[in-house]
């Protein structure tokens, strides 16, 4: 490919012209594209053989056709093994809508309104910029040519290599690029801007690139890009292949980031860190996201995924590995610990609804492939490499993992294709059986949707454990399913919480009886590392439950976990999970940040469900008795600069404030209106506390100055802190008024429209009113905001949270269908919220009487 593009950033308009040079494997006499809200110079239409002296081919016809494409008919066939150049001139738009290549703007520090052009084109939308073979199949080298005012400079994936003066336009340069390695068209990057850049100290290679007042923002991620590549670097034995690496922080930016060989695009709150404003969770954030972009430059650039069905080949790998970058370079965090509750919780909670999907899945479409950029591709592809990883072992795995780049390298690739490779270590070690395959293993979690919940029950007397599997559901459900589950044990007497390897095998089989040494508690799964959970006979609960403070923190986590899980579906009894977590609660006076995590977020399942009850206040009594000493040691004082302390306090004050007669509510309060009237700063790792509290407990005051501070604060961390403290307030006209912005107000940035919809719909008054603003609003928001980044669908997925009856499962299901013609990219965010409600409204009529009763049976009596 040959690129030249102009962008005219006034009137949102491109034109170009491209050169594409055609290998013809096969005869044919049509050349069909990808092209999306672009105009072709039909005249300027060529199509020529490469042989010298050729002349162009007569066209016969030339149109637009279904799918986004442009078909070319020939007078005369191309002949397969010779080559062609296609030529083409073409119009296109820069549009507002962050796909394709797309104009955003901002305001310097000066208040003077400032643009730039950057690109977005993962998954479908270079053909938004130029006319091109939009697949990731089509890899191809791109020479690009970018034409700029002279105030103003660009990026592309490659360094820069010449400039000069354009002869047919004022006060315009033209910016040449050489040609890339060969790479898919969702990785191809440019933009025209007047950011500046950073290089990094110890790696010139990398720069990073802001707005120029917030270039002293960019330190923290200049310190660990260079640290975290050369560990990836190091760990897959490839050196990044490119010459450089730009990573930019682009003004408006609709995903968090993206992996655009050499030039990462990021949202400015996912990179910019300011130690004056950014919050202990925007450092996590950076960190994890940065982290994740370079996983990708081998995991998606080097080698990418033939087709969109294998997406969590790149994501997944991506998730997981984002870990170990992270871990590297911020050892002192022990982010690995955080697996569980992060991604294992996060893919899980959509993958015990009926409604999932299976990891790799049959795409036929745009709309399709943009709902696939999901939790389970994501989420799920991560802890299905983690379950491999720990049955193979660290060794196996990694060795795979490197064959398997050094093999398809420039290249795409397949999840058989990984599994082959990584079979081949795995018998060369004798990690399986001449007769086991990787394949064979994990096609049975890659081909279907769900997870097993395996049953394990104990004869203590003849030392032998009977373990069946099924699928788990919220909602019950007689299905049988079977996955090929490797089982890590470990008991009381040779506790070994370090062994993750499998002691046994449910090979695709329904159950097994397997001897073992039966002493005191029992543990399967060690450590959770398989995509699974576990069930136990009561004794063994009970035992487990007693013993909880002499196992080691994860593993406090994953009791929780799956007790709680197994609690909701109704295969467990509640009085097992409360009781652990009440044992724990009291007995954890050093507040463990993993546990401690996971039962506060199991048990705001409880009281999200509850909230409208009568037991309500007994279950708010429960949660203050049994974290009374955790409430009294975690206190505002933010003075500790520890990444786990912070990530506690953040964890526990935000249930500690609930409740508007708490001290932690009154000194929220408190520093709100000493911000108001003396203009005293608030923490920022407290802000998101103190902000919300204060607008919810307060009136239009508190809430017109809070949005008048988003209005003017510069601080990108600051500004998420506002908007999620703007729906905390309890007066339902001024969370109207805040929804209507999404509408009228250009104050309201598309990539956080929402994360505004969601601050409401996630506040109890808020649920109706924000429904009922989708509902009257549906065709506006939906042509609004576009089907780039499933904004309308997350909104969707917001309102299951606190719904619970029957009435508002019907009113969600009759909403769905009254905008069937319209759904764009949100059929599967339907789905997940129409099946979460129906799993809330199935735990009112199961379980609320159960868990009532304990309630009041054990109000003096907790532990």
């Amino acid at each position: 490919f040959r690129i030249q593009i102009v962008p005219h950033l006034q009137n949102l308009t491109t034109n170009g012209t491209v050169t594409i040079r055609l290998d013809v494997l096969e005869d044919t006499n049509k050349i069909i594209f990808h092209v999306n809200n672009i105009t072709i110079d039909k005249h300027s239409v060529s199509v020529t053989s490469t042989k010298p002296d050729s002349r162009p081919i007569k066209i016969d016809d030339q149109s637009h056709v279904e799918g986004q494409k442009y078909k070319i008919e020939l007078n005369e066939g191309l002949k397969k093994g010779e080559q062609y150049l296609l030529e083409i001139k073409y119009n296109g738009a820069l549009n507002t809508h962050l796909q394709g290549f797309y104009r955003s703007q901002y305001h310097d520090a000066n208040g003077q309104e400032r643009y730039t052009a950057s690109t977005q084109f993962s998954p479908t939308d270079a053909r938004r910029a130029f006319p091109c073979f939009d697949e990731p199949l089509f890899k191809a080298k791109f020479t690009i040519n970018l034409a700029r005012p002279s105030n103003m400079s660009t990026l592309s994936n490659m360094p820069l290599k010449t400039s000069d003066v354009s002869v047919d336009m004022a006060d315009t340069y033209w910016d040449h690029y050489p040609e890339t390695p060969k790479m898919p068209t969702y990785l191809v990057a440019f933009m025209v801007s007047d950011l500046r850049g950073r290089t990094a100290v110890n790696n010139t290679m990398i720069k990073v690139w802001s707005r120029t007042d917030y270039l002293p923002q960019t330190q923290y991620a200049l310190t660990i890009a260079p640290e975290i590549l050369e560990y990836f670097e190091n760990y897959f034995e490839i050196k990044f292949p490119l010459p450089k690496m730009d990573i930019v922080a682009v003004p408006e930016f609709g995903f968090n980031a993206m992996e655009n060989w050499g030039l990462i695009t990021f949202r400015e709150s996912s990179l910019l860190y300011d130690p004056r404003r950014s919050t202990n969770d925007d450092k996590r954030t950076i960190a994890t996201v940065l982290a994740h972009e370079i996983a990708h430059q081998w995991f998606g650039n080097l080698v990418t995924p033939k087709w969109w069905n294998d997406l969590w080949l790149k994501e997944g790998f991506a998730t997981y590995l984002e870990y170990f970058g992270v871990n590297h370079a911020e050892p002192k965090w022990k982010i690995v610990d955080e697996f569980l509750p992060s991604e294992t919780e996060r893919a899980m909670a959509i993958d015990a609804l009926e409604s999932s999907r299976p990891i790799s899945f049959e795409v036929k479409n745009g709309k399709q492939i943009r709902q696939a950029f999901d939790e389970i591709s994501y989420a799920k592809g991560a802890c299905i490499i983690r379950m491999m990883n720990h049955f193979l072992g660290e060794t196996v795995f990694k060795n795979g993992l490197i064959n398997f780049l050094k093999t398809y390298q420039g290249r795409n690739a397949d999840r058989q294709d990984l599994f082959s490779s990584l079979t081949e270590e795995a018998h060369k070690a004798g990690v399986l059986l001449p007769n086991e395959t990787v394949r064979i293993i994990m096609d049975t979690w890659t081909g279907r949707a769900g997870f097993p919940v395996v049953t394990a029950t104990a004869d203590y007397e003849r030392h032998k454990l009977h373990i069946s599997q099924k699928r788990f559901y919220l909602i019950e459900k007689d299905e049988k399913s079977s996955w090929w589950v490797p089982l890590s044990f470990t008991n009381q007497k040779n506790a070994d919480f370090n062994d993750t390897k499998p002691k046994f095998w449910l090979k695709g089989q329904y159950e097994i009886t397997e001897d073992v040494e039966l002493n005191g508690w029992y543990l399967l799964n060690t450590m959770h590392t398989g995509y699974f959970i576990v069930n136990y006979d009561e004794r063994n609960w009970r035992a487990l439950s007693k013993h909880i403070m002499d196992l080691p923190p994860p593993i406090r986590a994953q009791l929780i976990s799956d007790s709680m899980d197994l609690a909701r579906a109704n295969l467990l009894d509640y009085d097992i999970p409360l009781r652990m977590i009440s044992t724990m609660a009291v007995n954890d006076q050093a507040i463990m940040l993993v546990p401690t995590v996971m039962a506060f977020d199991k048990l705001k399942f409880l009281s999200d469900i509850l909230s409208a009850t009568p037991v309500f206040g007994l279950f708010e009594e429960y949660h203050q008795t049994i974290f009374k000493e955790t409430y009294n040691i975690v206190t505002f004082d933010d003075r500790i600069d520890d990444y786990i302390t912070r990530r506690i306090r953040e964890t526990v004050l935000e249930w500690s404030c609930r409740s508007p007669e708490s001290s932690c509510a009154h000194e929220s309060r408190s520093r709100f209106r000493e911000l108001i009237i003396k203009g005293t700063s608030v923490e920022p790792n407290l802000r998101p506390i103190v902000y919300c509290t204060a607008v919810r407990d307060g009136n239009e005051v508190e809430w017109n100055f809070a949005y008048d501070k988003y209005l003017t604060t510069s601080s990108t961390s600051e500004k998420n802190a506002l908007l999620d403290a703007l729906g905390c307030t309890q007066l339902r006209w001024l969370l109207s008024r805040y929804l209507n912005k999404l509408l009228d107000d250009t104050s309201i940035r598309i990539q956080d429209a929402d994360r505004v919809f969601e601050s409401v719909a996630k506040n109890k008054i808020g649920t109706p009113i924000a429904f009922n603003f989708l509902r009257a609003n549906w065709d506006e928001l939906v042509a609004h905001y576009g089907d780039g980044f499933n904004i309308i669908g997350k909104m969707v997925k917001s309102l299951a949270e606190n719904m619970n009856t029957e009435y508002q499962l019907n009113e969600l299901e009759r909403f769905r269908d009254s905008v069937k013609d319209n759904l764009s990219t949100t059929s599967m965010a339907f789905d997940t919220a129409i099946e979460t409600v129906r799993a809330n409204v199935e735990w009112m009529k199961k379980n609320y009487g159960q868990v009532a009763a304990w309630l009041h049976k054990n109000k003096d009596n907790y532990y």
